[in-house]
């Protein structure tokens, strides 16, 4: 039972007592002005009540709560704290429409390891696409789905709802880490002549800097004049564009909040300055009617509307198609030719990583491993010039 506290004159400290959370008891307190203790148990109790009935100052009783209670408190007070926008988004799809609807009238004691086990099986059963497509769902989306999961269970025990989360330990399908087709030198040189003769100046710029930057497509209609280094040649990658649905576009941090330097060629910095200076002038032509006006956006419209990412990639296709003798690829695997021609130059397997935003160097191996040890074998075969003939 809670009590009151002189503290003063008409002064008086309440201390709600809400039980048990796990072993812990829970309080409250406020401090309140009152004519005597009377009143001030009157308040008490009418603050008890507040507390107890106030969802989202205090879950009242803990054993009853279920995943459809704490998933808005889940929502509201951390996932919107700790996710980017992107992420946040994503996570909130994958409970919304994949695990609410099985979990959410389940009282969170009452999940068990047994059921996720189930659950993520079920993911990797045929038929189980929303879009209504054949197939299975890839293993990275049924991670995804586990770690929205997860996600939501590891607050619950973080805020001892309970005590060891139901997702802990639970095995998932091995991740297929996608090589992509890259192109080699001869068909980059190829690429940039045909970009030089057949598309504007500013198209051409942003596919040679995809190319030596090994830069998002989202992450290159985010760079903005701020970010260019003339005097090393650097640019610093910290942000990326991205498309969320009822949203639009909005900047976001670059994937897993990893900001990056990418030395570039000298020409290419001062094709991007060149630049600058166009969208300048544009922008201060546009006066009332610029858009964005936060941000100095290198690629976009002369009202400074960045370019959407997905229309860099619909305005590739185009080009692929009326370049039928280049070998068909995607603009994402301008990326992957970044790295590709990289690691046929030798250059180190760290600074690889480094250039692509990756988080460790597992992801780098794991996805260029197979190249890496082509290139060590080369390497290996110029020692046998010492050793003539010999077997």
């Amino acid at each position: 039972m809670g009590y009151v506290k002189n503290i003063g004159k008409n002064k008086f400290k309440l201390i709600a007592d809400l039980g048990y959370r796990g072993n812990r008891r829970i309080r409250k307190t406020k401090n309140v002005e009152a004519k005597n203790e009377k009143e001030a148990m009157r308040l008490l109790i009418l603050f008890e009540e507040e507390m107890k009935q106030n969802k989202d100052v205090y879950f009242s009783d803990i054993d009853s709560i279920t995943l459809n209670n704490l998933y808005p408190r889940w929502k509201e007070n951390y996932a919107k704290q700790h996710y980017s926008a992107r992420s946040f988004h994503d996570n909130c799809t994958h409970l919304e429409k994949r695990i609410l609807p099985i979990f959410g009238d389940m009282k969170l004691k009452d999940i068990k390891r047994v059921d996720v086990v189930f659950f993520v099986g079920d993911l990797q059963k045929k038929k189980r696409r929303l879009d209504e497509q054949e197939g299975e769902l890839a293993p990275s989306t049924v991670h995804n789905i586990y770690k929205a999961f997860a996600s939501i269970m590891n607050v619950a025990v973080q805020w001892n709802l309970i005590e060891e989360s139901p997702c802990k330990n639970v095995k998932l399908p091995k991740l297929k880490y996608e090589e992509g087709t890259a192109y080699n030198a001869e068909q980059v040189k190829l690429l940039f002549e045909r970009l030089n003769n057949r598309e504007t100046a500013e198209k051409r710029l942003l596919v040679e800097l995809a190319v030596v930057s090994a830069a998002r497509q989202g992450e290159l209609v985010a760079l903005e004049e701020k970010h260019l280094n003339t005097e090393n040649n650097t640019l610093l990658i910290e942000q990326a564009l991205v498309n969320l649905t009822g949203e639009g576009i909005i900047v976001k941090e670059t994937k897993g909040k990893r900001k990056r330097v990418v030395t570039i060629p000298s020409n290419i910095m001062n094709d991007l300055v060149t630049l600058a200076a166009v969208k300048k002038y544009q922008l201060d032509e546009a006066g009332d009617e610029r858009e964005w006006e936060e941000h100095f956006f290198l690629f976009s419209n002369e009202f400074g509307k960045p370019y959407r990412p997905d229309s860099i990639s619909q305005w590739w296709d185009r080009f692929m198609k009326r370049n039928p003798d280049l070998p068909r690829i995607r603009f994402h695997d301008l990326r992957h030719t970044s790295a590709t021609l990289l690691i046929h130059a030798g250059e180190h397997p760290k600074v690889i990583q480094s250039r692509l935003g990756h988080s460790n160097i597992t992801t780098t191996m794991n996805t260029y491993g197979h190249l890496l040890q082509e290139t060590d074998q080369r390497a290996s075969s110029h020692f046998d010039k010492l050793f003539g003939g010999k077997e």
